[in-house]
């Protein structure tokens, strides 16, 4: 999406748990070794070595794409003139607008009680969530649904959003 001249506010948010990145590393680490021993040394790894083809396809999914993917994975928050906008990447933006909005409201919810965990969940009362870490967010009832979005910045998004309201508010009254 390109820039958009009506950014009012944004916010960007990084996972930073140690529990994702010790793991990913711990294997991508594991399969960069595999690797150099059995294609760039040519020292077979353990009693039945896999082939090479099969040793360099695991070694580009674990110790390339999965940690490049993962570095790659931000949640990126934006209030704009006609709503809010937020994109979990790689995915492209989502769109909830004011005009579908009933109700908004600063949260401190549990992400693993009411979701399950982290990232783009559903809940079994339908309400979707769209969160990287922490335990802060914003609670949007729209017309057709309801959407918790995390925040490190509560204070600083609710205002965002009544500013937006309140233009919002003083251009219909001029009209």
């Amino acid at each position: 999406m390109k820039k958009d001249n009506n950014l009012v506010y944004q916010e960007i948010q990084r996972p930073r748990q140690i529990w994702i990145w010790l793991p990913l590393l711990l294997c991508a680490g594991i399969m960069w070794y595999l690797f150099i021993q059995q294609i760039i040394f040519g020292v077979p790894v353990g009693n039945n070595p896999a082939p090479d083809l099969f040793m360099i396809i695991f070694w580009f999914i674990f110790g390339v794409f999965i940690p490049i993917f993962t570095l790659g994975i931000k949640l990126v928050v934006e209030v704009r003139h006609d709503g809010i906008y937020v994109r979990f990447y790689p995915f492209p933006y989502k769109r909830f607008l004011f005009q579908d909005m009933n109700s908004y409201e600063s949260i401190t919810y549990s992400s693993i009680k009411r979701f399950g965990g982290w990232g783009l969940r559903i809940n079994m009362n339908g309400e979707k969530a769209y969160n990287i870490y922490g335990n802060k967010g914003m609670k949007l009832k729209l017309k057709y649904e309801t959407v918790v979005i995390g925040t490190q910045k509560p204070e600083a998004l609710e205002a965002a959003i009544q500013t937006v309201f309140n233009r919002r508010s003083s251009d219909q009254i001029k009209v």
